[in-house]
């Protein structure tokens, strides 16, 4: 039996005599974006409907007892049957691609697949299974390159398939209503296949509504937080300042939540995005993994055909499936991620810092850590503990930029640790050898490429 969906009407809260509507709640409008013909939806829009901060605000306020008094708590949270680290493209190789584009995408380093309910869908689970790999299931047709299956019969208990995407980029108060009901209803039906929605870019949907909306789906069951946004340009520039400043929402989110948060980069050239080079790649997955991101996401690894405004390679070429140059430095940091991928899905963020803050981010204050010092052109400090009370941080090279490799924009960082520190080892170095790190005098220096991180744990005396 397919699982149950949600009905159009339904509100959050309705269970509670006392809960507000979820327009309410989140003081989301009912108006839609209008669609553009033949363009989907996960450009980011300007025609997108921001949010008050005031009316937001004062009506979270009001019905916040009444939203937690009927939700789900994290600790009745059930496992993920997935137990892997989750590496997904949102738009992999279709059913209709074969045997072998599959077979690619999972020596990738990937280890999800975001499978369509369209015309190629049972041959893609096929292939999933067949390959290794595990199914993230679209509940709604995404209107990619195949027409969508107007009745999708959903194998609820298929082994293969371990989640759920409800619905993708839900704006106004219907449609995350929806969005949070199908979640809810997909949670309660098998606890153990996680289930989600993909959020608006917060500078789109407004900050306010985004953090209340992430509020609730939590509180209502949902076990993972996923958004996308976009900041490598055409023109060259990006908007770093979008980047860190939703990676700091959502990390705070997660902390606050227990919940893991999901985060994407960018992998092909359409609208005003650039195709990225080396170093743009390795800039936006370290700095998701430095602000402490439990999956990543690509954007794309399949592309369309004849779209207006798109390139057709993204990692490969969708018109034969061959692999393009982002395929090996795609799989590069992909491995990476896998080989250290059971440590940091238990580490948890404790800081991010910056030496050259952008906006409203934290800059580096020398001698507030166990990193006492960081000498680096532009450097990204993501701090971590594990259970047993370890230290760890993720050091990252930020500089990068179009048509630069990582080799191009390497950099010598120079760091101090603190007296207290015995023993520095480098867990994971995608360009250089893990294991103890020189001290001289308290003092390292990395060579590390643009973009890429390095993951240290320290020993204290």
């Amino acid at each position: 039996m397919p699982t149950r969906h949600v009905s159009e009407g339904r509100r959050l809260g309705a269970s509670s005599p006392s809960a507000l509507p979820l327009s309410n709640i989140l003081g989301l409008p009912s108006i839609q974006p209008a669609a553009t013909p033949g363009r989907p939806r996960r450009i980011d829009s300007p025609g997108a409907i921001a949010i008050g901060l005031a009316a937001t605000l004062t009506l979270l306020a009001g019905c916040a007892g009444a939203v937690k008094s009927d939700a789900h708590s994290s600790s009745e949270r059930r496992p993920w049957r997935f137990t892997e680290f989750p590496i997904i493209a949102w738009w992999g190789p279709p059913g209709t691609a074969g045997r072998e584009a599959f077979e690619a995408y999972r020596e990738a380093g990937f280890t999800l697949h975001a499978t369509n309910p369209d015309e190629g869908f049972t041959e893609a689970l096929a292939h999933v299974e067949a390959v290794g790999l595990r199914a993230m299931v679209f509940r709604t047709a995404q209107g990619f390159a195949l027409p969508p299956l107007p009745n999708p019969d959903f194998p609820a208990h298929r082994d293969a398939i371990v989640g759920w995407i409800a619905e993708d980029e839900p704006a106004g108060a219907e449609r995350v209503a929806r969005a949070i009901g199908r979640v809810q209803t997909l949670m309660e039906t098998d606890p153990t296949r996680w289930a989600f929605f993909n959020m608006l870019s917060p500078h789109l949907a407004g900050i306010p509504a985004t953090a209340a909306a992430i509020d609730v789906a939590a509180q209502r069951g949902m076990p993972i937080l996923s958004y996308d946004t976009y900041v490598t340009m055409a023109d060259g520039t990006d908007r770093a300042d979008l980047l860190y400043g939703h990676l700091a929402l959502f990390r705070q989110a997660s902390l606050r939540h227990g919940v893991p948060f999901w985060a994407f980069a960018l992998t092909i050239e359409h609208g005003p995005y650039r195709r990225p080079s080396e170093s743009d790649l390795r800039w936006q997955q370290y700095s998701n993994l430095a602000y402490g991101a439990k999956g990543l996401w690509y954007f794309t690894y399949w592309a369309p055909v004849g779209w207006r405004g798109w390139d057709h390679r993204a990692i490969v070429d969708a018109t034969d499936g061959s692999r393009t140059e982002l395929y090996d430095w795609v799989s590069a940091v992909n491995h990476t991620v896998r080989d250290m991928g059971p440590l940091l899905l238990g580490l948890t963020s404790t800081d991010v810092v910056h030496t050259h803050p952008p906006p409203r981010e934290r800059g580096f204050e020398a001698g507030r850590s166990w990193i006492t010092d960081i000498r680096a052109r532009d450097a990204l400090v993501g701090y971590f503990s594990d259970s047993a009370g370890t230290r760890y941080a993720m050091v990252v090279n930020k500089v990068h930029g179009p048509g630069r490799s990582a080799r191009d924009t390497a950099d010598s960082l120079e760091l101090r640790f603190a007296d207290s520190v015995r023993a520095v080892d480098v867990v994971s170095w995608l360009d250089g050898v893990p294991g103890p790190l020189a001290l001289e005098d308290g003092r390292a220096r990395l060579r590390v490429g643009g973009g890429s991180g390095v993951l240290l744990r320290a020993t204290l005396r």
